[in-house]
């Protein structure tokens, strides 16, 4: 009997959540799918926007907006970033409205998000560490979680660790895919696509693909400084034409969960870096009900920001 409660205990203790909001962890039983491939945003070798012309294209054209932004991003930012993530989402419906997603306030580092310009492959790595609004498993907090892409990655190759420091036993999770079934129910999007990078490749894929269809409804909210960010921005809101849901990898197959629906996307555009620092989902139910799906806000942005050598380690995630 002894036995056999100690073995129970031991699987809930596997149980560990991690990831982008709190990936469940369920061992090395659920290795995920391959990561789909990327989509390449090709940089065409012409000149940038003046400043002038990019608050235009804010204005008429949001796709060759978002074009501007990865190419300026691209050529000007291959140092990785370091910026607070404030969030608040809701995954499969969960938590029910009118109950509000709580907001979480993350540290966040990323490096390698941008593709070599030979190779055209990346190896990213990321680290988060919870500073309000942590998750909780078995009564334990998720402090921190890394990612790394890098063959020599502590944690292997493509899978997530987590850091529960006050939890009785497995304060250091076991490395677990992070694509996996238990990762999609617990985070709308995965931790291989964080970042600001691919915060923007992701808008523009999904803007570039609906207005190709002749989909693409837009509207500009004009240009503002934003309390939440601190920073002036452009504010375009996209208007869908059905219900729509991303797929939890850039370049994958999205789920069929209406409950992950969304029919509106704001979106906030640093106006002087170009850089999209926010973003808001929200579905209007058949009642004119507006449900948040969604919030996602980048503050205190440094870009190609100074790392330490063991930042993307063990050592680092569990400080």
């Amino acid at each position: 009997m002894l036995r056999r409660l100690v073995g129970l205990a031991i699987v809930f203790a596997l149980l560990a959540g991690l990831g982008l909001g709190g990936y469940w962890q369920y061992s090395q039983l659920f290795q995920g799918e391959p990561l789909p491939p990327t989509p390449e945003f090709k940089d065409d070798g012409n000149r940038l926007p003046t400043q002038e012309e990019f608050d235009k294209l804010a204005e008429s054209d949001p796709v060759k907006m978002l074009s501007a932004c990865l190419t300026r991003y691209q050529r000007e930012v291959t140092g990785g970033i370091h910026a607070t993530l404030q969030k608040q989402e809701r995954v499969k419906g969960k938590p029910d409205h009118p109950e509000m997603p709580p907001v979480e306030v993350i540290e966040l580092w990323v490096r390698g998000d941008v593709p070599d310009p030979e190779t055209k492959q990346t190896a990213i790595e990321v680290l988060m560490k919870w500073r309000s609004g942590a998750k909780s498993v078995l009564g334990a907090e998720i402090r921190g979680t890394l990612y790394s892409q890098k063959p020599e990655a502590e944690n292997g190759l493509g899978k997530v660790r987590t850091w529960r420091p006050d939890a009785l036993a497995f304060k250091l999770s076991i490395p677990i895919v992070a694509n996996s079934d238990p990762a999609k129910d617990q985070s709308r999007y995965c931790m291989h696509d964080a970042g600001l990078y691919r915060t923007l490749l992701r808008t523009h894929e999904a803007w570039k693909a609906r207005k190709a269809a002749g989909e693409l409804k837009t509207e500009y909210l004009g240009k503002r400084i934003v309390e939440t960010l601190g920073r002036e921005c452009h504010i375009i809101k996209r208007i869908c034409p059905r219900l729509e849901i991303d797929a939890f990898l850039i370049g994958g197959t999205p789920s069929t969960d209406p409950k992950e629906g969304f029919t509106e996307v704001t979106i906030y555009i640093d106006a002087e870096r170009w850089l999209q620092i926010g973003t808001e989902l929200y579905r209007t139910e058949p009642d004119g009900t507006r449900v948040l799906l969604g919030a996602y806000y980048f503050r205190d942005v440094t870009l190609n920001a100074t790392f330490s050598p063991d930042t993307f380690t063990v050592d680092e995630l569990k400080k």
